[in-house]
């Protein structure tokens, strides 16, 4: 069995559609993950010192950063082999306090112009109110020494804080979601040393002053993709050094959007808590589809009993799996799947519940293997590692 899943038919219209449901008050039963594959755990990791826990990962070339808050950056080997780890046997290689702490994101740059791989970009998230503040800057490390890292420059908005990057390698320029300040760019070329104020090429703020909150950002056939938990999905421009609103928008009226992937031309879309609208949970994926100039437009909504929010939303390097998070505390808490055969249209095909609640998870391939990283919420905060092969295929 499916969770309940809403069909956009046009404004303010829905229709259900569920295979196989029984229905109890109103709700639809969970899926229940049936004989096909499923996803293997091969590792947990404990995070100690628990902090507040683990916010996010970044995985690539065999290496794990896990960004755990005023615990550091802690950069595993899980098939690199710098330190002999494996997904199922992940060694610790350093960890590294950024200045301020409360390390939340990252992004180890690949320059595919110069061969380097010098600098890892870790955002901070401080404090906020969801709508009107934030703080936190950018920091950047130089992992050339893997087991050495030292942070070497660093970003300040004024009256702003960073959450998810995107990073254009061939141009050398790093996007940040922005929260209230919208989105903006940054030129990364060359050496990055001290203050990074006059590296901002630009920014916007997609739903002006007052309805602009950005969550992340995600590069797509020349598009740049922003999900803002106020206004919803947004297709940006930006040439010469100057953003520009390309479509989108003001389009998820009911609920406080999260994260965001695109691919295969769609974009899937997570939705954050509660208190937009009363008595409705982040509960949905919502499914866009992209018109040939890029603008996305609303085709589903895959909604999920028993969860509160969407925390993290990803497609499998090839494109053939939906993967997303879901907290807090639940009976639904925990990894789902869903094969891309259709696009449009996500077909269920397991789950891997964490009754605790996970945080973000991450898609990799490590040795002709797809694994899935995620991060375990407190109060046992833990990088937990999936196998999910077989899903895949």
């Amino acid at each position: 069995m499916r969770p309940e899943r809403l069909l956009a038919l046009g404004w303010g219209v829905v229709a259900v559609a569920c295979t196989a449901c029984l229905w109890d008050n109103g709700a639809a039963p969970l899926p229940d993950g049936g004989a096909g594959p499923q996803p293997i755990l091969v590792a947990s990791v404990p995070i100690i010192p628990a902090a507040y826990g683990i916010h996010d990962t970044f995985v690539r070339d065999g290496l794990v950063f896990v960004c755990a808050w005023n615990a550091g950056v802690m950069i595993y080997d899980v098939g690199n082999g710098i330190s002999g780890g494996s997904p199922s046997n992940p060694q610790l290689i350093s960890t590294f306090v950024t200045a301020g702490g409360e390390a939340h994101n990252a992004w180890w740059l690949w320059n595919p112009n110069t061969g380097e791989k010098t600098y890892l970009f870790v955002g901070q998230e401080g404090a906020g109110t969801l709508g009107s503040s934030s703080s936190g800057d950018i920091h950047v490390l130089d992992v050339s020494d893997l087991r050495h890292p030292s942070e070497v420059a660093s970003f300040h908005l004024a009256g702003a804080g960073t959450h998810n990057f995107w990073m254009d390698e061939s141009a050398q320029i790093l996007y940040a979601a922005y929260y209230n300040e919208g989105v903006v760019a940054l030129d990364v070329s060359g050496t990055l040393s001290g203050d990074l104020s006059t590296r901002l090429i630009g920014g916007i703020r997609p739903g002006g002053t007052g309805d602009t909150y950005v969550w992340g950002v995600q590069l797509y056939n020349g598009s740049l993709y922003a999900i803002d938990m106020l206004s919803g999905l947004w297709q940006l421009g930006f040439a010469a050094g100057t953003f520009s609103v390309q479509g989108g928008g003001n389009n998820v009226p009911e609920r406080y959007s999260s994260d965001l992937a695109v691919a295969n031309g769609f974009a899937y879309t997570g939705t954050w808590g509660s208190g937009r609208t009363t008595g409705v949970p982040g509960n949905v994926v919502k499914v866009w589809k992209f018109d040939p100039s890029g603008k996305p437009a609303l085709q589903d909504s895959i909604v999920t009993p028993g969860i509160g929010t969407v925390s993290d939303v990803k497609v499998s390097p090839d494109g053939k799996l939906l993967m997303f998070s879901a907290e807090p505390r639940g009976p639904s808490a925990g990894f789902w799947f869903y094969r891309l055969q259709d696009p449009a249209n996500p077909t269920f095909i397991a789950k891997y519940l964490v009754p605790d609640g996970v945080h973000t998870a991450k898609f990799a391939t490590i040795g002709g293997r797809l694994y899935a990283f995620g991060a375990k919420d407190p109060s046992l905060p833990a990088l937990l590692i999936l196998d999910v092969t077989d899903l895949d295929r």
